[in-house]
């Protein structure tokens, strides 16, 4: 590709190797705050707005693009094993999408394991689908596209 480097996320992921190396013994929050800097390396996509909110019980984050369309929603789910990411780690990725498709999209941050083992993601993205329905300005499950990265590809496909 032309004009694109893999330099700085090569350089992430060897500092994350180094990090580990040089920590056998680091500890899971560690390893999750480490993680959260996957994004670090993703441009920030053009006039995206990113709103807090709730999905039901769960956190959750509204990717807005400008001139965007209300009645579709993405509904994601962020990658990480089911151990590490957030909706944080991922708004950039999924605000690409959005701003690509011209819609809205909504990141949940499902419980990760183990304090919320299998299928308690499954669960927490069933949950927040009923509540996009129900409250998410949409009129029903055509206007919802699933949309994961990694594990949250296999909870999309979970949720169909």
């Amino acid at each position: 590709m032309s004009g694109t480097s893999v330099e700085p996320l090569e350089a992430l992921y060897r500092s994350w190797m180094s990090a580990v190396y040089g920590n056998p013994d680091m500890g899971l929050d560690a390893i999750r705050d480490m993680f959260e800097h996957w994004g670090d390396v993703t441009r920030e996509p053009a006039g995206v707005d990113y709103v807090l909110d709730r999905a039901g019980d769960l956190d959750a984050m509204w990717l807005r693009p400008k001139n965007c369309r209300d009645d579709k929603v993405l509904l994601c789910a962020h990658g990480g094993g089911y151990v590490l990411g957030s909706m944080y780690s991922h708004r950039k990725v999924f605000g690409h999408f959005a701003a690509r498709i011209g819609c809205r999209a909504l990141i949940v941050d499902y419980r990760r394991a183990p304090e919320n083992p299998h299928p308690g993601p499954v669960d927490d993205m069933v949950s927040a689908y009923r509540w996009l329905l129900e409250s998410g300005g949409v009129s029903g499950p055509q206007d919802v596209l699933f949309l994961g990265d990694s594990a949250g590809g296999a909870l999309a496909l979970a949720l169909q």
